[in-house]
């Protein structure tokens, strides 16, 4: 398979990664199991470099999250050649997959002069190593979805549910759409979907009537459909999910006469990862992405490169190498100001801001489904929003704003939110 490699092979294999040398030259056969060359756990040398901005990637090299973690990492090369920039340096840290290898890694990024840091990935990653970073000072760009984990000094550029699910409901009440029915996954990320879609809702002004749980594991979704299908008092349908989960899950509203026009079926992003061009019950159901209106540059150049379809989260660690070139062109004791600027900045994903809070903000377009494929019906130009996930105290919530919970003790439900 062909991948990119520096032509400073020295620097390879130490783990440190510069943007002075020239790439596009140099590709060369290596097996499936890319540059394994590299021996992460014997780098000594320190990452400081003077007059360049010294970045610390600390992704899932190893372990069980390695294949994602191996392909951002392809991601960041790519974007190392297409910057060619003299002012910055990455040096790659294992996280071995876990919160004891993203702390151990983080303190030694410390250790070695690490001003910035890129990662990691899991929100269990990204709670190992904020103890050190925070302590430390250095600011942490990392890629996770879980708000639990964020907070000032600690960031993330990832695609977070809680911007996903506002747009979405925005887009539906600009429609004129006004009640609506959820339906999550029974696991952490499908609670903080309830939880934005309980605080956006309140915010656009409708009204979040139910809300199914349902285990990941599950394949027969006929009776909570059923139960959430009894008096249809919704006009909007979202399913935070993908896959046969989501094909399953329509076509169980559909035997229960729930259809487009009189619904509007929505979801996450997670869509775009399933074909749904022969889904005819989906059609006309809607979802968020990040911008394509700068084409498709990124996946062409990496399918090319690799021979093989990135996943949507290596446009997120490409897009960081951008960010930590913009950082490095700055002062250096204002790195954190630069980061949080509200001008933003624009990647491959388009528009996308840091906020103080930690969170992130991405101008996101509303995409149709359709049997052509998907079709954009609202374009991503508001550049103004900075939606943040605890704008509003879910604690002071009126009991009668709260919908009703299927599959799930509702006590159980609030608690959670509550104290997360």
């Amino acid at each position: 398979m062909q991948v990119l490699k520096k032509i400073a092979i020295f620097f390879l294999c130490f783990g440190i990664f510069g943007c002075n040398s020239q790439l596009t030259n140099n590709r060369i056969e290596l097996s499936d199991q890319r540059y394994d060359i590299i021996d992460y756990d014997t780098v000594n040398r320190p990452i400081s470099i003077e007059g360049q901005l010294n970045v610390a990637v600390l992704l899932p090299l190893t372990g069980k999250a390695s294949n994602i973690g191996l392909g951002m990492q392809n991601a960041m090369f790519m974007a190392l050649d297409d910057l060619q920039s003299n002012r910055l340096t990455l040096k790659f840290y294992d996280t071995k997959s876990n919160k004891m290898g993203a702390s151990l890694a983080a303190e030694k990024a410390i250790n070695e002069g690490a001003q910035l840091i890129l990662g990691p990935l899991m929100s269990e990653e990204v709670e190992g190593a904020s103890a050190e970073v925070l302590s430390a000072n250095i600011p942490m760009v990392s890629f996770t979805t879980s708000p639990q984990v964020l907070q000032k000094g600690v960031y993330s550029i990832g695609l977070l549910n809680g911007e996903q699910v506002d747009r979405a409901i925005s887009y539906a009440s600009s429609k004129g759409r006004q009640k609506m029915a959820l339906l999550v996954p029974d696991t952490n990320s499908g609670l903080n979907i309830v939880k934005s879609a309980i605080m956006s809702s309140i915010a656009k002004n409708m009204a979040l009537e139910k809300v199914g749980f349902y285990s990941p594991s599950n394949v027969d979704f006929s009776m909570l459909v059923k139960e959430i299908s009894a008096g249809a008092d919704f006009d909007t349908v979202m399913i935070a999910d993908s896959g046969n989960r989501l094909k399953s899950l329509a076509s169980m509203f559909a035997y229960n006469d729930i259809m487009y026009p009189d619904v509007l079926f929505m979801g996450t992003s997670a869509w775009d990862n399933t074909n749904l061009s022969k889904e005819t019950i989906l059609y006309h159901g809607v979802y968020p992405m990040v911008s394509k209106s700068y084409g498709t540059y990124f996946t062409d150049k990496y399918k090319e490169t690799f021979g093989e379809q990135p996943k949507s989260i290596y446009s997120f660690a490409y897009d960081s190498v951008l960010l930590a070139s913009v950082v490095s062109g700055k002062n250096e004791e204002n790195i954190e100001n630069t980061l949080t600027q509200n001008s933003g900045f624009i990647g491959v994903n388009g528009f996308f801001k840091i906020l103080p809070t930690g969170q992130s903000y991405h101008s996101l377009e509303m995409v149709e489904v359709t049997k052509d494929g998907p079709k954009v019906v609202s374009s991503a130009d508001n550049r103004e929003s900075d939606y943040i996930d605890s704008e509003i105290d879910i604690r002071y919530v009126p009991y009668e704003k709260l919908p009703k919970f299927y599959g799930k003790s509702g006590s159980e439900v609030l608690k959670w939110l509550y104290n997360n």
